[in-house]
């Protein structure tokens, strides 16, 4: 196999074609990131979301989940998973915390998946100290137990 430099590649391209280069070295970290995928997929479907008790009478009640609600509006992950967080340009959210454990879901948002255009959020000080109510919000959601249209309630003042 004759091997052509670079500049040479492009200049032998057909009129309109794109070139793209790709190393060795770029196909096998493709591959991993493929295999990785592909294993947390099948993890994904053979692992039951956790069930947490949220001490509330029911999921729309519980202060925790509004105070979720009220970080995901700040951090704005709507802007990639759409109004609901059931997916845009990015996949849904609330399909994903049904389907993951708790381990995975924070793992996912706190370290995020950057090949595929997920940044992390550890250094979030919104994020990391509310990780456990997001979880909550996003597995009632899942369930069922709030909807889509769920706002969370207005704080009480403290006097």
């Amino acid at each position: 196999m004759r091997t052509v430099p670079a500049g040479r590649r492009r200049a032998m391209a057909p009129a309109g074609h794109r070139f793209v280069a790709t190393t060795r070295s770029a196909r096998l970290r493709q591959k991993r990131q493929m295999a990785r995928l592909v294993v947390l997929l099948a993890v994904a479907t053979c692992v039951a979301p956790i069930a947490l008790d949220t001490g509330a009478a029911s999921s729309a009640d519980d202060p925790r989940i509004a105070s979720a609600w009220r970080v995901l509006r700040i951090v704005d992950c709507a802007r990639c998973h759409g109004k609901s967080y059931e997916g845009l340009a990015a996949p849904s959210i609330v399909r994903y915390a049904g389907t993951q454990n708790r381990e995975m879901f924070l793992r996912m948002v706190l370290d995020g998946d950057p090949p595929r255009g997920m940044p992390g959020y550890r250094s979030n000080a919104y994020v990391v100290e509310s990780i456990d109510d997001i979880y909550r919000y996003f597995l009632a959601r899942a369930k069922g137990d709030i909807g889509p249209d769920y706002r969370a309630p207005m704080p009480v003042e403290r006097q």
